[in-house]
């Protein structure tokens, strides 16, 4: 199915049915890597208040590639040599990073649709498939060309996988078929497994743990014979990839300060003078003073001082096989199952304190984990479960956490209430507890709020497929505790009080793409997942997979067991039909299908599910339904049934 399909589906309903919110992001200054890096690591690494700017995806920023000229010296420096005898001008390329130089239809088949297709849904969720062009064809192409050196040295590549007779990697031309594998390479930072490993959890380490975990992973490879991925941002050159290639010891002074260890490092950034020829440059290598941890890479003006960073180093070969074009692996060796990137869409940290805890029990302040981050909007830390207490009324906000497998975004909304065109939020004061699987929001204020949660898993991480996402949307009366869990068939909705509670699920982008059927048939099919109901007991949203459609299961009696099926008559869902409250909700119901636009009906599930109200079984719930439900409730407030 084409996927517009889908976007048209998710835009007409929040238009017509004001059952989520897209406002406009509100998001912090976002700062620029090339102009900010002195400020953000100076602050940051030592203050916790590290802002890292636009992409550490991105190699460079977009536009031309900056090149470095070696020195034109025909005598080959003590390091040089040291190079090529681990390989330089063998296991790494004759040309040098440039931009992506196929056809944007080029490029669209042969690297944005196969990337595309290898990612989960979560990732899609969070739009990273809009980032493919922008890291692989509007930007360097440092990261692919890394990984490429670092797997064909360390024997997972062969030359001769990216171009037929080529002996090294230094015999390989640039031609379409080399940079398409080339920009594919580079695509694999915006996958979930490698964003973890190599963004989010070494953003949580201090300055001098970067500096140690360059030395660390360069005294590993240095026993094993093998090359390392590093990543740096550098004022003049941006966020950038190179490949550590040794490590060496000795006396170096720049600016005035000794280092005591020389990382060798491959940089496709330096070339040969006047040509565009890969070439080694002592200045390019990275130079560390072991006690001190100060760094300086003399070619980038980058040191410690000019509050330049060391982002990562790893020796993981399987991050840069996972999901990769030639031989790709499905899964990766670094642990990142507790690490999680979290991204406001409105609002700010200030608003609110937040505290995460692992599995072993440990608790730590959130905002203080991250000590790199984007600005004031994205935040990297760790933990299984996590507590939100937001204990003064400030704006709205939203925000996403993304973690191994899931994507839950949360959102207070501060515009119109849907269901009470008088209520406005007023920045309402609440606590939360959530975790990929469950989200408990209380309600601490004096007035209603409405939350939105948006739950998404990767495929293997549920069983109510095709349905891979699901938004829920619940209206909180002050002092009440709801909470959605996610069970086996569906989420579980449990707490106090009546709520009114909005389901919409999305189809897995997989059932999507292969759908083959118009905008009506696609609605005629999944429509029926879609479900609006009053909650007042605890109950079981069911995605029925067999019958295409959502069902409701109660625990009417509170033994913890869904087991009862929803009575007619019982529009407020508490387990006794036919009451005063049924007829309210039942009206309201009529009312709102009644004024919802034509084209729309189709889908608008109004506020009660036909199985609780549709008493004379027409398919719909109308004035005769309501006619029924009144005239019975009329005979037992009389004691004649």
């Amino acid at each position: 199915m084409k996927k517009q399909i889908a976007t048209l589906l998710a835009l007409s309903t929040a238009a017509a049915c004001i059952l989520t919110y897209q406002p406009t992001a509100v998001g912090a200054e976002e700062y620029s890597v090339l102009d900010n890096t002195d400020k953000l690591v100076q602050e940051a690494l030592e203050d916790n208040t590290d802002e890292l700017g636009d992409a550490l995806y991105d190699s460079v920023t977009e536009g031309e590639v900056p090149l470095y000229e070696a020195d034109a010296s025909s005598t080959q420096s003590e390091l040089e040599k040291a190079a090529i005898e681990k390989g330089m001008y063998k296991d790494t390329f004759s040309f040098a990073n440039h931009l992506c130089t196929l056809s944007q239809e080029d490029f669209a088949k042969r690297v944005y649709e196969p990337v595309r297709a290898n990612m989960t849904d979560s990732e899609i969720d969070l739009g990273y498939e809009a980032d493919i062009s922008r890291v692989a064809y509007k930007g360097g192409l440092c990261f692919g060309m890394t990984a490429i050196s670092v797997l064909v040295h360390n024997g997972e590549l062969t030359p001769g996988d990216l171009q037929e007779g080529a002996e090294t990697l230094y015999d390989v031309t640039l031609t379409d078929d080399v940079d398409a594998l080339i920009a594919y390479y580079n695509s694999l930072q915006l996958y979930t497994e490698v964003e973890l490993a190599v963004i989010t959890a070494p953003a949580m380490l201090t300055k001098e743990e970067h500096t140690d975990m360059f030395l660390d992973c360069a005294a590993r490879c240095k026993e094993k014979g093998t090359y390392f991925m590093a990543g740096i941002a550098t004022k003049k050159g941006g966020t950038h990839a190179v490949v550590g290639m040794d490590e060496l010891s000795g006396n170096w002074t720049f600016d005035g300060i000794s280092y005591d260890t020389c990382i060798i490092t491959y940089d496709s950034n330096c070339v040969k003078p006047g040509t565009e020829t890969s070439a080694f440059k002592d200045d390019a290598c990275i130079y560390i003073n072991s006690e001190t941890k100060q760094f300086c890479i003399p070619a980038y003006e980058a040191s410690t001082e000019n509050g330049d960073v060391l982002l990562y180093a790893t020796d993981d070969d399987s991050l840069l096989t996972y999901k990769a074009p030639i031989r790709g692996t499905t899964k990766t060796n670094t642990d990142v199952s507790e690490t999680v990137k979290l991204k406001f869409h409105n609002g700010g940290k200030d608003q609110m304190q937040l505290s995460s805890t692992t599995k072993d029990g440990q608790t730590y302040d959130f905002w203080k984990l991250s000590k790199v981050n984007y600005g004031d909007y994205i935040f990297f830390g760790k933990g299984s479960s996590f507590h939100l207490e937001k204990n003064e009324r400030a704006p709205e906000f939203a925000f996403s956490i993304k973690g191994e497998g899931y994507r839950l975004r949360i959102e207070q909304s501060g515009y119109q209430n849907p269901n009470d065109p008088k209520l406005y939020d007023v920045g309402t004061k609440c606590k939360m507890d959530f975790s990929k699987d469950s989200v408990a929001y209380t309600n601490t204020d004096t007035q209603k709020i409405t939350v939105s949660y948006i739950f998404t898993y990767d495929e293997g991480g549920y069983k109510f497929a095709p349905v891979a996402s699901s938004t829920i949307v619940i209206d909180v009366p002050p002092n009440q505790t709801i909470t959605v869990s996610k069970q086996d068939t569906g989420f579980a909705i449990t707490g106090d009080g009546e709520v009114l509670v909005q389901a919409i699920p999305t189809a897995a982008q997989k059932e999507q793409d292969a759908f083959d059927g118009s905008y009506e048939e696609y609605l005629d099919w999944f429509g029926s997942y879609f479900i609006n109901f009053v909650r007042s007991k605890d109950v079981l949203l069911q995605f029925n997979t067999e019958k295409e459609c959502s069902e409701l299961v109660y625990d009417f009696d509170g033994d913890g067991v869904f087991d009862d099926a929803p009575m007619l008559g019982d529009a407020d869902g508490n387990g006794k039909p036919y009451e005063p409250n049924d007829i309210y909700w039942t009206a309201l119901h009529i009312a709102k299908k009644a004024v919802i636009g034509h084209g729309s009906r189709r889908y608008y599930q109004g506020n009660v599910p036909n199985i609780e109200a549709d008493t004379d079984n027409n398919g719909k719930i109308d004035t005769n339904d309501l006619f029924d439900i009144v005239y019975e409730c009329a005979l037992r407030g009389a004691g004649l049934k």
